[in-house]
């Protein structure tokens, strides 16, 4: 209705100035009747132009996020005609984590300034990943099952699949709020979500301030991730030439991370643990949804931080949650399929909501 009252006080202020005779000369028929008539017109148009724009960026989303899945696909086709194995996922990752992903964060924070208050961007991150190490205890009947659903529900995949995805798909400022998001995510994965679960399962043989000190200075992407935000907050920049270098592995992260996830890809369904593999993807993107709800409409940050936001969580489950859930002696075939699935889940939200969101619905 509010398109068709801007529209109306255009007619009335030219039909005004124009004058009723002469409009009435040209028309030949009724002043309302030529109103309705051009209002009519113009407003199919404009329908039409919008629906045009938003069907074309619909198909613009979708072969991009296309393009990301043909190198996952690509990474899995390639494992299953022998050409990767193992020691291949092994490198791959190494390589990722050791060097194009710590360059892309170096490349996409460098001379970035942003307010002390997008901090709490990383708070909210811990929060998120605390709430649902709390239901995966309330789920588990023991404490196998409690310590499992722990380490399986909590975590959200930024460095290797939600970064390259987003900044495929937008502008270094949404890179900002990605990085903000996983520094606080990192902390939950690489030390306190296994700390907790190590407690409730009985094993806390070590402590989990030094498990923590240990994984983060153990972790490239986690320093840089410190470093780069210390900078930022200080406003200080790299020298070109480093950027410049970094530059080259941090293209390469984006195609890596989709093929290192292909490379890692495997479903086996058995019978016996059906109900825990649905159990915890129908959890994880139940509160997944509930949380992107309250971001939307209780979180005082502009849309285009909220909708980032709401992006990042539905990201797969992280990728640590299987390294921990072996250290744990849990089952690791269980925890691979969760963590295969919800990456199957993770492409549909995302891309959905990347659609629906950027176009303003």
């Amino acid at each position: 209705m509010a398109g068709k009252d801007i529209i109306n006080k255009i007619f009335a202020s030219e039909y005004k100035s124009i004058g009723s005779k002469t409009l009435l000369k040209k028309r030949n028929c009724f002043p309302v009747f030529f109103n309705l008539y051009e209002m009519n017109r113009i407003f199919l148009l404009i329908t039409n132009i919008v629906l045009k724009r938003g069907f074309l960026y619909m198909i613009e989303t979708i072969a991009k996020a296309g393009t990301l899945v043909s190198f996952i696909v690509c990474g899995y086709v390639l494992k299953q005609l022998g050409l990767f194995s193992k020691e291949s996922f092994n490198t791959i990752s190494t390589i990722v984590f050791d060097l194009t992903l710590p360059s892309a964060i170096i490349v996409n924070l460098n001379g970035v300034h942003f307010e002390s208050r997008l901090l709490f961007i990383s708070a909210l991150a811990i929060l998120f990943d605390l709430i649902f190490i709390g239901l995966g205890y309330v789920l588990g009947k023991n404490k196998v099952e409690k310590s499992f659903y722990m380490l399986n529900l909590n975590g959200f995949n930024i460095g290797n699949f939600a970064l390259p995805f987003v900044s495929y798909f937008f502008d270094s400022a949404a890179v900002l709020i990605v990085c903000l998001f996983d520094a606080g995510n990192s902390i939950m994965c690489l030390g306190i979500a296994y700390g907790l679960a190590c407690c409730v399962r009985g094993h806390a043989d070590e402590n989990i301030f030094h498990l923590l000190g240990r994984s983060v200075l153990s972790s490239v992407p986690i320093l840089s991730y410190i470093v780069m935000i210390l900078l930022a907050v200080f406003s200080i920049t790299l020298p070109s030439a480093f950027i410049n270098w970094a530059a080259i592995p941090a293209s390469a992260n984006t195609f890596l991370s989709m093929m290192m996830i292909g490379v890692a890809l495997g479903v086996s369904l058995k019978k016996d643990f059906i109900h825990v593999i649905y159990t915890d993807i129908g959890v994880r993107f139940t509160g997944s949804a509930v949380m992107t709800a309250a971001i939307y409409f209780f979180l005082d940050y502009p849309m285009e931080i909220k909708r980032v936001l709401m992006i990042l969580l539905f990201s797969p489950i992280a990728g640590m949650a299987c390294y921990y859930t072996a250290k744990l002696k849990g089952n690791i075939g269980v925890a691979a399929c969760i963590n295969s699935l919800y990456i199957l889940v993770s492409i549909v939200m995302m891309s959905t909501l990347i659609i629906f969101l950027s176009h303003g619905i």
